[in-house]
């Protein structure tokens, strides 16, 4: 009985975490709220409020799960391997979070749901800017950050959300627009010139002269000397 008991609490575990995570997305999709109550959560979830604060310690832990956890639902891609996937990986994640186009929003437009993003954003964020790195390799070092920050903002749900509420495009519409961004940015910065870099060169010493190869330097005679002739100007 004791053997079988981990792996049935474990599955409950799973469960109960499963059901609060559901919960938190449900809400933030259907209210949109700013703040996440931790009782209506609980009470959503069908468990104690003592319960919930077991599983996640405080607000913040929750949401950062509950986003953790739609991502991997969606399977939003995350990690981007080189520069000529950026745009296509940003394409395929705004796909898959349209199809919940009022829980993309209430991520966006909310604290709550901002705070549930915060961690995948930062983990697609640096993996954005881990790929960009052979394009901008070479490039002045104020240029590479901006061109980085640049594209990293795009890569974001942000970027196409923003553009089909105040354009009029449909969330696909939009997307597209923001790819298209994206690559031009990545080909104009492949077309860019490269800094040179300059390499200090060690400075060459002249050899050591040894007394035998030192030269003495003539010694101008000064007017008003008595020469080797005797006289004054040197002339007999």
């Amino acid at each position: 009985m004791n053997a079988t008991a981990g792996p049935l609490r474990q599955r409950q575990a799973q469960q109960i975490r499963r059901l609060v995570l559901d919960a938190v997305i449900a809400q933030l999709e259907t209210q949109a709220v700013d703040d996440v109550s931790m009782a209506q959560i609980a009470q959503s979830a069908g468990i104690s409020l003592r319960t919930l604060y077991r599983y996640f310690p405080d607000r913040t832990a929750l949401l950062q799960a509950a986003g953790e956890h739609l991502y991997a639902t969606l399977a939003v891609p995350v990690n981007v391997a080189a520069p000529e996937n950026i745009a296509r990986s940003f394409l395929e994640a705004g796909q898959r979070l349209a199809t919940r186009p009022r829980l993309v929003r209430g991520l966006i437009n909310t604290n709550a749901g901002r705070m549930a993003r915060t961690s995948m954003r930062q983990r697609r964020a640096q993996s954005v800017r881990a790929a960009l790195k052979p394009v901008v390799a070479g490039l002045d070092s104020g240029l590479s950050r901006r061109a980085a920050a640049l594209i990293g903002s795009l890569c974001s749900a942000t970027s196409w959300v923003s553009i089909a509420d105040e354009s009029g495009l449909s969330d696909t519409e939009a997307q597209l627009a923001v790819s298209w961004g994206i690559e031009v940015l990545i080909d104009t910065l492949r077309s860019m010139p490269r800094t040179t870099r300059h390499r200090l060169r060690p400075i060459e010493k002249s050899p050591m002269r040894n007394e035998h190869d030192q030269h003495t330097e003539p010694v101008e005679e000064h007017r008003g000397q008595p020469s080797s002739t005797g006289t004054i100007d040197g002339t007999e």
